[in-house]
């Protein structure tokens, strides 16, 4: 027993032997100075350590550990992937080091952010981004931020590089979307939506953002056709059943128009531009209608008192939307006026008068 206790010490003090004489004399100085927490001269001897000894995992990791206490994040990075290459030793506490650092800036820009230190909560998201480029929450934050001061072009910048690292999130497709509404650059929309659509061609947001896109960019043919695909499998979307029926309306199909502008007051009783554009899409119809019957007259055909009485009977389903309408908004003249037409021709000239009356002297008020 004793003889193996005595190998066994032998073979412990060897192992020991040989640990210490794999860690560079570089190294062992360094250790030293860490330790005193004097990272400048840590850091020379880590340099040294580097540059004679290229496969040493161990002294990349420390340097690196050295660039992070100096802020140097894109030294610290390729210090840090040089050890990894080298071997995995020290996976564990690089992963820390940059989680650590990380989460300190970002969270300082965060709380920048709420205090309304745009400028500084910038810096801070920058920083992150140096410290992890392939972690997205810094780019998105960034980009928000830009998107706050108006700053939307830098804006679209960083909610691209946070596409790059996560293509099929659909809050940052969204958020570059409404960046790019803001600018109104409707190319930049459709061409976002279209191919986010590719990948999820069901998505309801994607279809209505990109049927606005459309209508503002003046394709009314393909923003019809994409608001009536996203209504039919989402009846509720109130917003953009409106929208459809003022393409419904610039197109002339004032009964499609109607309808659906009934569906939004029916929801939203108080909508004024709903209530006001009924109004108007009655009067238009009465008003070709009424052209239509002069046109007969002056053909010298006959027309019908049913035919007479149709014009009046569109003339009076306009009124209670047009009265509705000066409820919710009474100091809008042109809705005062059409009013007036539609009373005028109903043969209520007293109300007609009245009406005008108002509308004239909001006209003069101006």
């Amino acid at each position: 027993m004793k003889s193996r206790f005595t190998v066994l010490a032998v073979l412990v003090l060897s192992l020991v032997f040989i640990f210490l004489a794999c860690q560079t004399k570089e190294v062992t100085s360094a250790k030293v100075y860490i330790q005193q927490d004097n990272w400048d001269k840590a850091i020379e001897q880590l340099e040294m350590a580097v540059s004679m000894y290229p496969n040493d995992a161990e002294a990349h990791y420390l340097l690196g550990q050295g660039m992070a206490e100096k802020q140097n994040w894109e030294r610290m990075n390729e210090m840090f992937s040089k050890s990894l290459a080298i071997a995995p030793t020290f996976e564990a506490q690089i992963k820390n080091t940059i989680d650590k650092n990380y989460v300190n800036q970002l969270n300082a820009g965060v709380s920048k952010t709420k205090a309304g230190d745009f400028e500084a909560a910038i810096e801070n998201y920058k920083t992150a981004n140096l410290i992890s480029p392939d972690r997205v929450e810094a780019y998105v934050n960034l980009a928000a931020t830009y998107a706050n001061i108006d700053s939307f072009k830098s804006a679209i910048v960083y909610f691209k590089k946070a596409l790059e690292i996560q293509p099929d999130d659909k809050t940052i497709i969204n958020n570059l979307a409404s960046t790019y509404f803001n600018l109104q650059d409707w190319d930049g929309v459709i061409d976002l939506l279209t191919k986010a659509l590719e990948t999820d061609p069901s998505d309801a947001d994607f279809i209505a953002n990109l049927a606005i896109a459309y209508q503002n960019k003046g394709e009314h043919e393909k923003a019809m056709e994409l608001y009536e695909k996203v209504i039919a499998e989402n009846p509720d979307m109130i917003d953009l059943k409106f929208n459809l029926a003022q393409l419904y309306s610039s197109k002339g199909q004032w009964d499609k128009a109607i309808a659906l502008f009934d569906e939004v007051i029916e929801k939203n009783p108080e909508d004024f531009d709903a209530n006001s554009q009924v109004g108007q899409a009655y009067l238009i119809l009465a008003g070709d209608l009424a052209s239509a019957l002069n046109d007969k007259i002056e053909a010298g055909e006959d027309v019908s008192d049913e035919q007479r009485a149709e014009i009046k009977e569109m003339n009076k389903k306009a009124i209670p939307y047009l009265l509705k309408a000066t409820e919710i908004k009474d100091d809008v003249w042109q809705i005062w006026e059409n009013l007036g037409i539609a009373y005028l021709r109903v043969d209520e000239r007293e109300k007609a008068e009245e009406c005008m009356a108002k509308s004239k002297a909001l006209q003069d008020a101006q």
